[in-house]
Formats: C-alpha cells, sequence, structure tokens
C-alpha cells in the first residue's frame, strides 16, 4: 500500500461514511493530491464510490488492509 492510499483510508476511516471528493480534497490531513488515488482504492475493493462518482467511503476489505498495513508500518 502507498503512502498516499493508506493516508486516504485513514481519513475515509475516521468520516465513516460517505463523503463527497470534493470535500476530501479539502481534508487538511491529506497531502495535495491524496484524493488522485482514490480510483486506486476503488480498484482494490478497499473504496466504494456512489453511482453518480462523485462520493466514496471505506469498504469493509479496506479496513482490514488499513490495519494490516499499519500493524507492518509499526513492526
Amino acid at each position: 500500500m502507498t503512502n498516499e492510499q493508506c493516508r486516504l483510508l485513514s481519513c475515509l476511516e475516521k468520516i465513516d461514511g460517505w463523503v463527497t471528493l470534493y470535500e476530501l480534497s479539502d481534508t487538511a490531513k491529506l497531502v495535495l493530491d491524496d484524493d488522485l488515488f482514490v480510483p486506486s482504492l476503488v480498484a482494490r475493493g478497499w473504496a466504494d464510490h456512489d453511482p453518480d462518482g462523485v462520493a466514496v467511503r471505506i469498504t469493509g476489505a479496506g479496513r482490514e488492509a488499513l490495519a494490516s498495513d499499519l500493524e507492518l508500518r509499526s513492526r
């Protein structure tokens, strides 16, 4: 998992619900352009997007991947 993906998943986990891409791009906890990695999260099944593609949320698989990645990083 890349640093950008990790930051995005961490942010989505804290929000715990749907967030628009506009709101996500304005989040202080993300680095500039981290929101560009949303498609990679969706492709891996770590996030869902709404039918219009304007909002995103973390999935159970995303929570598991984040927990696993954070555990590996803490070693």
